[in-house]
């Protein structure tokens, strides 16, 4: 009988199946980047309206949950496709983006195994550890200034900022990750679910792998990018 696989086992072969997947689509892009990206938020929002619905017993409070999904998977949805489709050198962003928010869980989930310690918010994710949040900070700083000082974009080279300014900047984008995770972990621990889903082995559903990404980094990241030629 096959031995089951232990979480971490899980999570790394999902890692080595996903990761290579989705740098792929981002680099073909086309009809195959469209259709892989409306699966994802079809299925994330599948996964928003079942937690909805079990934390909201009143069919108008539903209905408003339902509402603040579409615009919560929908600002993402079109952040997402403005930075390939409309930025120079969007689909570069891209990758590093997803970098960042590997970089941040790999963080929290080695620190918070290996140091352990106080719980951050034993009331919304009894899991978390301050030092699983330092991770999730330390992670995408370090990233972020390897991506903008090392593997530096054409369009960003005029406006390469100071090191220690970008590692600030990746810790401040770890927090918002951060936010985005502990605000689904709010709704799942209301619904008394321990994932969104179990679509991705070791990680739980698809809202549990984006969330991170949905809050506020893609739009805000599009709004800097936006911005920075003026």
């Amino acid at each position: 009988m096959m031995k089951k696989l232990s979480n971490l086992q899980q999570r790394l072969l999902s890692s080595l199946i996903l990761i290579p997947a989705v740098l792929a689509v981002l680099w073909v892009g086309g009809w195959v980047l469209g259709v892989a990206a409306s699966v994802v938020i079809a299925i994330s929002f599948a996964e928003w309206m079942n937690l909805i619905q079990k934390t909201t017993p009143s069919l108008r409070g539903r209905i408003l949950g339902g509402l603040l999904g579409i615009v919560y998977l929908g600002i993402a949805f079109c952040s997402f496709l403005y930075l390939r489709l409309f930025v120079p050198d969007g689909t570069e962003f891209l990758v590093y983006l997803m970098l960042l928010v590997w970089a941040s869980d790999s963080g929290a989930y080695l620190f918070g195994k290996t140091i352990g310690g106080p719980k951050m918010s034993p009331t919304i994710s009894p899991k978390k550890t301050w030092a699983g949040y330092g991770g999730a900070l330390l992670g995408p700083a370090c990233c972020l200034v390897v991506c903008i000082h090392f593997l530096t974009p054409a369009v960003l080279i005029e406006y390469t900022p100071p090191a220690l300014l970008t590692f600030v900047v990746g810790g401040l984008l770890g927090i918002v990750g951060q936010s985005g995770d502990l605000m689904i972990s709010a709704l799942k621990r209301k619904a008394q679910v321990k994932d969104t889903g179990a679509i991705v082995p070791g990680h739980g559903g698809m809202l549990d792998r984006i969330d991170a990404l949905l809050l506020i980094v893609l739009p805000y990241l599009c709004f800097v990018l936006y911005i920075l030629p003026s």
